[in-house]
C-alpha cells in the first residue's frame, strides 16, 4: 500500500468528505485543510510508538 492510498484513508475517517455537502468548493476544500491538520497534530503529538525516547542504560 503506498503513502497515497494510506493518506486518502486517513482522510476518510472523516466521513464528511464522503460526501459533497457544500455549495462552494471553498467549503470543501477548507474542510479537507482542517481534516488534514487534525491528522498531522495526532500523528506528531501521539507517543513514540515502536521506538523508545531516552534509551534504558543497563548499570553493572
Amino acid at each position: 500500500m503506498g503513502v497515497h492510498e494510506r493518506s486518502l484513508s486517513w482522510l476518510m475517517r472523516a466521513r464528511r468528505d464522503a460526501r459533497d455537502y457544500e455549495r462552494l468548493p471553498e467549503h470543501s476544500e477548507a474542510h479537507i485543510t482542517w481534516a488534514n491538520i487534525t491528522m498531522m497534530t495526532r500523528r506528531i503529538t501521539r507517543g513514540h510508538g515502536r521506538r523508545a525516547a531516552v534509551p534504558t542504560l543497563i548499570a553493572a
